[in-house]
Parts: C-alpha cells; sequence; structure tokens
C-alpha cells in the first residue's frame, strides 16, 4: 500500500501489486475489480523490471500489506 490512506487521511486505498503478467495476473485484476466495485480502491500494476527501475516502491514509501497486516496484530 502507498498514499494517504496509510497516515489516516484520503478517501481511498492506493496498492501497488507488483509481479508477471499472465493468467493468474488477470484473474486477480478480475477479483479487484469487483471489489472496486464495493470498496475505494486504487489499483496499480508493475512489472518487478519496473518497480526496480523507477523506484516506486522506495518513492512512494509503500508498505506490503502483510507488513500491515501484522502490526494490526499487536
Amino acid at each position: 500500500m502507498f498514499g494517504s490512506s496509510l497516515f489516516g487521511v484520503g478517501s481511498d486505498f492506493d496498492i501497488l501489486i507488483i509481479g508477471p503478467s499472465g493468467e493468474p495476473l488477470s484473474r486477480l485484476k478480475a477479483e479487484l475489480r469487483l471489489a472496486g466495485k464495493e470498496l475505494p480502491l486504487d489499483v496499480l500494476y508493475m512489472l518487478p523490471a519496473e518497480a526496480e527501475e523507477t523506484e516506486f516502491v522506495r518513492r512512494e514509501e509503500c508498505i506490503a500489506l502483510a507488513q500491515l497486516a501484522d502490526s494490526e496484530k499487536r
């Protein structure tokens, strides 16, 4: 995740998905489109090479969803 929702402001959830293209990604996109009908999601998709080249994760201070979920358990 990235964006203003991490700081308790904003009206949507910004999610970056990094992975290879292909059938699994197509299925994930379809599922997120369905979820986006009910939730305020803004989803960005990148190939691993794109993420590395643009340094998006570092620049936007993205936080892995697993890390967020773990912090909620505490």
